[in-house]
Parts: C-alpha cells; sequence; structure tokens
C-alpha cells in the first residue's frame, strides 16, 4: 500500500460521532453507522408500560370518585405518555450539534431563568401543595420546574463544550500564572454554577425545595463530569462561597428579625412540618402534630408492610381506598408494593438498576464533555427522582412530594423525563465511542 493510500485510510477512520458535530466538515461520509440502542428504549417501554398497569390499579377508586370514571387519570397519563415517548424518540434521533451551540446555550438557560421567575410571581400551588409550582396557559396547566430541570443540563454542557473548544483553540490564556489561575476558575467554576444558582435561588423563593435539592445534584454532578481542573473546582468553589457568606450576612444584618421568622414561617412551614411529622412517633403526637399529620406516611407504611412477601394482588388493595391520599403520585410504591408485595418492589427496584446501568454505559463512552456532560446531567435527573421517591416511602427521609420516574401520575414530569432520556439516547447513537474491534491476522 502506498503512502497516499495509507493517508487516505486515516481519514477514512474520522468516527461518525465527530462528523456529526461538525456539518461544514470536508468529510461527510462517515465510515461506521449510527447505531439506535434498541435495549435502552425497549427497557422504558417496558417502564413505562409497567407503570400504565400499576398508575390504574392505584388510582381507579380516586378517579371514579372525582371524575366518575376509574380509568380518568390512566387516560391522561397514556396522552401524556405517548406524547413524551414521541419527543423522546424525535430528540434521540436529532444529531448532537443542532443542541451544542451558544443559541441553544443561551435560550435554554433565558428559558430556566424566566420560567423560575414567572412561576414565582404568577404561580399556582399556594398553601395546598405548599409552593408555587403550576403556571397556567389558557386550558394548559404545566409545572415549570420539571422544565427548568432538563434546560438547565442543556445550558451547562453548552458552556462547558463552549469553554473546552476556546480554550483548545488558545483563546482563554493570561500571561501571568496567578491571574490564569483566576480567569479558569470564573470561566469553569464561577460564571456557570453561579448561573445555576441563580435558578435554583429564584426556585427556592418559590418556595420548591425538593426541586431545589434536585437541581443542585443535577449540576453538581454535570460539573464533575465536565472536566473542570481541581484549581477551578477549589478556587471557584472558595470563591462562591466566601460571596454567599457575605452576602448571607448582609441580608440577616438589614432584614428586621421579625420579617426573618415571618418568612420563614410562611413560606417554609409546610418545609419545617414534613420534618416535624418524620421525627415524630406516637409518644410525641401533640397539637402541633397529630395523629392526622401522621397518617399518610403511617397508612403508607401500613401498606408496604401488609403486602408480606407476594402482595394481595392487583387490583386488591385497600390502602389505596383514600387510607393514602392521591396514591396515584408520590406515594405510588406503597400501593403497588401491597399488591406485589416483597417481590413485586424488588422486580421494579431491579428493572430502575438495569436501566441506571445502561446510563451508565453512556456516560463511561461519551465521546466528548458535551455529550458526556448531558448523560450525566440526565442520568442523575431521573435517578436522584426514584432514590428520593423510595427513600421517602420507605421513611428514610421526610415527605419531598417527588413523584416516581415513569410510574407516578403527573403530565409534565412524563414528558420532561421521557426527553432527559431521549437526550441519553441521542448520545448513545450519535457521540459513544465506537467499540474496539480485533483486526483479523492475515
Amino acid at each position: 500500500m502506498t503512502g497516499t493510500d495509507k493517508d487516505i485510510e486515516k481519514l477514512l477512520e474520522v468516527s461518525e460521532a465527530d462528523a456529526s458535530r461538525k456539518p461544514d466538515g470536508m468529510l461527510k461520509a462517515p465510515v461506521r453507522k449510527y447505531q439506535t440502542n434498541i435495549p435502552m428504549i425497549l427497557m422504558v417501554l417496558v417502564l413505562l408500560s409497567f407503570g400504565m398497569v400499576v398508575l390504574f390499579s392505584v388510582s381507579a377508586p380516586d378517579a371514579y370518585g372525582l371524575y366518575g370514571d376509574s380509568a380518568h387519570f390512566l387516560k391522561s397519563q397514556l396522552f401524556f405518555t405517548v406524547f413524551g415517548f414521541a419527543a423522546c424518540l424525535a430528540v434521540a434521533f436529532l444529531p448532537p450539534w443542532l443542541f451544542n451551540n451558544k443559541f441553544v446555550m443561551i435560550g435554554s438557560y433565558s428559558v430556566s431563568l424566566v420560567l423560575a421567575i414567572v412561576t414565582l410571581l404568577f404561580g399556582a400551588g399556594g398553601a395546598e401543595h405548599g409552593a408555587s409550582r403550576w403556571l397556567t396557559i389558557g386550558s394548559i396547566q404545566f409545572q415549570t420546574s420539571e422544565v427548568i430541570k432538563v434546560a438547565l443540563v442543556i445550558a451547562f454542557a453548552g458552556w462547558r463544550s463552549m469553554v473546552c473548544k476556546l480554550r483548545s483553540k488558545g483563546k482563554i490564556k493570561d500571561d501571568k500564572p496567578g491571574r490564569q489561575m483566576i480567569h479558569d476558575a470564573f470561566i469553569d467554576f464561577i460564571i456557570p454554577v453561579s448561573l445555576c444558582i441563580l435558578v435554583d435561588g429564584v426556585i427556592l423563593l418559590q418556595p420548591h425545595f425538593s426541586c431545589f435539592l434536585i437541581i443542585g445534584a443535577v449540576i453538581f454532578m454535570s460539573a464533575v463530569s465536565s472536566e473542570i481542573g481541581i484549581k477551578s473546582w477549589l478556587v471557584g468553589s472558595l470563591i462562591v462561597l466566601l460571596f454567599a457568606a457575605v452576602a448571607g450576612t448582609v441580608i440577616l444584618a438589614v432584614t428586621p428579625a421579625e420579617t426573618r421568622d415571618r418568612y420563614l414561617n410562611g413560606n417554609f412551614a409546610h418545609v419545617f412540618k414534613r420534618i416535624a411529622i418524620f421525627n415524630a412517633d406516637d409518644e410525641e403526637e401533640n397539637e402541633e402534630i397529630t395523629s392526622d399529620d401522621t397518617r399518610q406516611i403511617d397508612n403508607a407504611m401500613n401498606a408496604l408492610g401488609s403486602g408480606g412477601m407476594w402482595g394481595v394482588g392487583i387490583g386488591n388493595s385497600r390502602a389505596k381506598y383514600n387510607y393514602v391520599s392521591e396514591a396515584q403520585n408520590d406515594y405510588i410504591f406503597s400501593i403497588y408494593v401491597e399488591e406485589t408485595g416483597f417481590v413485586g418492589g424488588l422486580v421494579l427496584i431491579l428493572l430502575y438498576m438495569i436501566m441506571l446501568f445502561m446510563c451508565m454505559q453512556v456516560i463511561w463512552r461519551a465521546d466528548s464533555v458535551y455529550a458526556r456532560t448531558v448523560a450525566t446531567g440526565c442520568t442523575t435527573l431521573i435517578f436522584v427522582e426514584v432514590f428520593m421517591n423510595l427513600a421517602v416511602e420507605l421513611q428514610v427521609i421526610p415527605s419531598t412530594g417527588v413523584t416516581l420516574p415513569f410510574m407516578s401520575y403527573g403530565g409534565t414530569a412524563q414528558v420532561s423525563l421521557l426527553i432527559a432520556y431521549g437526550f441519553i439516547l441521542q448520545i448513545s447513537r450519535y457521540a459513544t465511542k465506537p467499540k474496539q474491534i480485533k483486526e483479523a491476522k492475515s
């Protein structure tokens, strides 16, 4: 083979992932074909189908009592599931470069900030749910925090990808090493993290405490996976903490104690009460924490225990007859375990673990900072919510109001989580390193 032939062969070894992110590149015919991750699609279809059966069984009595139709919640959830799955596949088959640009990055962040502020000012929720979480546009009502979670992941990943590209071109440099370290800390850590904290802070003011924690976990894991240097982490964290401490001290100093107490007791009363309910036992019940306050978690725990090894049978739960309120939402796992027993609960947890392992494989094989950050952020979003929901129902942590992904009733959450899963599928299809194939000996 001549030298020219070898050069041509090297050019043809360019991966399809690189070509997909460079639509204006010279190479238009990549060597390897894009491969859809069929096992991951089948996995989410199994969970979605599983969820439909469980949701109908759990919600039928409540749906009939409220709407005269035992399948009301099922029909509504089926509509959002079909729409969400279509959106999931649409995202999965779009190349990453469509999202990895400054316009999408700025747009995603702007949408997040605007939705958070508008929900704070005009959102619905109030005393019934403990926070302003919903916006109503015409006949459409949606939970803005679910959109914000996904949008922030895309914005953060886009920023980190842009910074890494500029640095590879030598455009982020300073003549003095000391200033370079501060410069890197601002570019790599302080600016993107502070912008995310701004959105998360507005969400905390709504106050939507569980969403505040979820976004914090998602952004932290996204930052960990995005190749931020250790010096930028240390210097950036120190500066952010110092600024937060100074700002907090100033706010406390200028705000009267009566105003602070009134704000905390008025806006975070539901958080403090949930913690008190979690810590209370039968001997400690008093005028503030009564048996009626602890009824939900007590009945949920009784439902978990009454299922035994094999459960009482699908459709035969007793706790779903208003012993556990709105069982189709954040306490769906308790009713499910009552009907299917310890074995059924173990099967569901195993399905989630298999899905997590599949998502971790995508993260491990991601071939760029953008791909790895998106896959990590979306995976964290899904499975932090799984962990928080199960931890609440097993009484490991206080009640949070977080639903169980792909199982609980909720249109906005179902669509948003399916879109997040679509981004993981997108990275799996377009932006993962091809498996090494051993050359056959001639």
